[in-house]
C-alpha cells in the first residue's frame, strides 16, 4: 500500500504565520469587546472556587470544570488574573484551530494557494470571530477534534502506532472539554470500514476502537467508585445526567409533544401525522441554525461548487472520512435537538468547521479559472474579511461602566441584585447566585419576587428599550428612585437603584 502523495509531497504553508495571525486577530477582537460573554461567568466563578476550596467546590458550580481548572492553574503559574487566563487559553485554542484547519486542507490535497485561501476562510469566519472574545470550552474542543481528524486522514494513508496514539490523545482531550467528543471517539473508527484503499480495514478499526472502549469502561468504573464515596445524593455531572434522562424519556416526551401539537395545528385524520409535523419542524430549526452558522454566502458558494464538480479531485477515502465526521456531528446535534427542542448556531459550528474544509477547494478552483469567477472569489474573501475587523460590541461598554461604578462607589459589604451576569460578578458585591439563576436572570421574574430585591442594598438592572415602561411602573409602585443611569439608545441602559438606606461612598475625584 502506497502513501498518498498529497500527504507529503505538497508544499506546506508556514503554519507559524497562521498561528500568529490568529493570535493578533483574537487580541484585536478582545480589545474591541468591553464585555465578556455571559457563559464565561460560570467558568470564572468555578475557577475562583477551585482556587479557594479545591476541585470539589469547582465541580459544584460546574460539573465539568476542566476549563476552570486550567484557568486557575495558569493564574497561579503566570500571575495573570483569572479573566485574562481564560482569554489566553481561548486565544491559544483558536490559534490551534486555525492552524489545524489549514493542515487538514493540505492533507486533503490543497496546494500552496489553496492553503492560503483556507487560512483566510477560517480566520475570517463571522461566527468563529464573534466568539473569539468569549471564554468557553468550544474552541479547544473544536481544535482537538479537527487535529484528531487530521490524524485519521494520515492513518488512512499509512497506519502507524504513533498516529494511533496521537489520535487517541486528541480525541480523549476533546472528550474532556465536551461530552460529545465521546461520539467521535466511538464512531470515527467505524468510518475506516467504508474506505477503499486501506488494507485490513476491520483490524485497523478495532485497533482504534479498543483503547476508547477500555478508557470509557475504566472511566465509568472510577466515577462509580468516586460517587459511592460522596455523601451528596445529586448526580456527579448534572448536565450529562439531564441529557441521559432526556434521552431515556424521549418516547414519552415526544408523544406528549405530538398530542399538544395535533389539536391546535391539525384537523381530522391529519392529526395522525402530528409526529411527522413535529419531527419536520425540529429538523427545519436545526437546518436553519446550521445554515446561519455556515453563513449564506459560503453555503451558496459551497453548494454551487459541489454541483459544478469542483470537488471531484478529492481522494475518495478522504471524502468518505470527512462525510463520516459530518454525519457523526449531525447525528449528535439531531439527538440534542430532539431531547432539548432548541438549537444555537454555536452548537452547529462543529458541523460547519468540517463542511468548511471543502470551501478552499471550491474557491481555489474559482481563483484558477480566472475571469469573473476569480473576481467573485476575491470579492467573497475580501467581504468576509472586512466584516471581521469591525463590530458593534463596543456599544455595550456602559454595562462595564456600571459594574465599575458599583465596585468603586458602594460599600464593600453591600449587596446587589441584577439581571446581568457581568454586573453580578464584576461589581464584586454580595450576590445571591442560586436564587437569581433559578429565575434565569429574567427581569420580570426578579421584579415579581420581592424577596429577591427588597432586602438588597442596590438594584443594578440592565434594561432593553421595550422594558422601560415595566421598569418605570415598578419604581413608581415601590417608591424607588434611580441613583445612576448608564448608557441609553438601541442597546438599552443600566439603571442603579438604592433599595436600602445604606449611604454610598462619595464618588472618587477623577480630576
Amino acid at each position: 500500500m502506497q502513501a498518498n502523495p498529497t500527504a507529503t509531497a505538497l508544499p506546506q504553508l508556514d503554519y507559524r504565520w497562521v498561528f500568529a495571525a490568529s493570535l493578533l486577530l483574537s487580541g484585536w477582537l478582545i480589545w474591541l469587546d468591553p464585555l465578556i460573554n455571559r457563559d464565561a461567568i460560570i467558568y470564572l466563578r468555578s475557577a475562583d472556587a477551585y482556587l479557594a476550596d479545591g476541585l470539589a467546590a469547582a465541580q459544584q458550580l460546574h460539573g465539568r470544570p476542566i476549563l476552570a481548572v486550567l484557568m486557575a492553574w495558569l493564574h497561579q503559574l503566570s500571575g495573570l488574573s483569572v479573566l485574562h487566563s481564560g482569554l489566553v487559553i481561548t486565544t491559544l485554542a483558536y490559534a490551534f484551530l486555525c492552524t489545524g484547519f489549514v493542515a487538514c486542507v493540505r492533507i486533503l490535497g490543497g496546494n500552496h494557494s489553496v492553503q492560503i485561501i483556507a487560512a483566510v476562510v477560517v480566520l475570517s469566519h463571522p461566527l468563529l470571530n464573534h466568539l473569539r472574545s468569549s471564554i468557553m470550552r468550544d474552541p479547544a474542543y473544536w481544535a482537538l477534534v479537527l487535529l484528531a481528524f487530521r490524524e485519521i486522514l494520515l492513518y488512512s494513508r499509512q497506519p502507524s502506532l504513533i498516529i494511533r496514539l496521537r489520535w487517541f490523545l486528541y480525541i480523549l482531550l476533546a472528550s474532556l472539554f465536551r461530552f460529545e467528543g465521546v461520539f467521535f471517539a466511538l464512531f470515527t473508527p467505524l468510518c475506516l470500514l467504508f474506505t477503499r484503499n486501506l488494507e485490513q480495514r476491520a483490524k485497523h478499526c478495532l485497533l482504534l476502537l479498543t483503547p476508547q472502549l477500555i478508557t470509557l469502561g475504566l472511566t465509568v468504573a472510577a466515577l462509580l467508585v468516586y460517587r459511592s464515596q460522596q455523601t451528596d445524593s445529586g448526580p456527579l455531572f448534572p448536565a450529562i445526567h439531564y441529557y441521559l434522562q432526556g434521552f431515556l424519556g424521549f418516547p414519552q416526551a415526544f408523544s406528549a409533544l405530538t398530542a399538544e401539537v395535533a389539536d391546535p395545528l391539525l384537523q381530522f385524520t391529519s392529526r395522525e401525522d402530528a409526529a411527522w409535523a413535529v419531527a419536520a419542524s425540529l429538523v427545519i430549526v436545526l437546518l436553519l441554525n446550521l445554515c446561519r452558522a455556515m453563513t449564506w454566502p459560503w453555503l451558496i458558494t459551497l453548494v454551487l461548487g459541489a454541483r459544478g464538480g469542483l470537488l471531484r479531485h478529492l481522494r475518495r477515502d478522504d471524502n468518505t472520512l470527512l462525510l463520516g465526521h459530518l454525519l457523526i456531528a449531525c447525528s449528535y446535534l439531531a439527538i440534542f435537538m430532539l431531547i432539548n427542542r432548541f438549537m444555537l448556531e454555536r452548537y452547529g459550528m462543529q458541523v460547519v468547521i468540517f463542511a468548511l474544509l471543502y470551501l478552499p477547494f471550491v474557491l481555489g478552483a474559482m481563483w484558477h479559472s480566472g475571469g469573473w469567477k476569480k473576481v467573485l472569489a476575491i470579492a467573497l474573501l475580501a467581504g468576509m474579511s472586512a466584516d471581521t475587523l469591525h463590530n458593534s460590541d463596543y456599544q455595550k461598554a456602559f454595562i462595564a461602566e456600571a459594574a465599575s461604578w458599583v465596585a468603586q462607589n458602594t460599600d464593600s459589604k453591600a449587596s446587589v441584585v441584577s439581571n446581568e451576569k457581568f454586573i453580578a460578578y464584576f461589581s464584586e458585591r454580595e450576590f445571591d447566585w442560586v436564587a437569581i439563576q433559578g429565575r434565569r436572570f429574567a427581569l420580570g421574574q426578579i421584579l415579581d419576587t420581592p424577596r429577591l430585591w427588597r432586602n438588597r442594598d442596590y438594584m443594578v438592572m440592565y434594561l432593553k428599550p421595550k422594558q422601560e415602561q415595566r421598569w418605570s411602573q415598578f419604581l413608581a409602585s415601590n417608591n424607588l428612585r434611580e441613583t445612576r443611569s448608564f448608557g441609553g439608545g438601541n442597546k438599552g441602559r443600566v439603571s442603579v437603584v438604592r433599595v436600602s438606606a445604606q449611604p454610598t461612598i462619595p464618588p472618587r475625584d477623577e480630576r
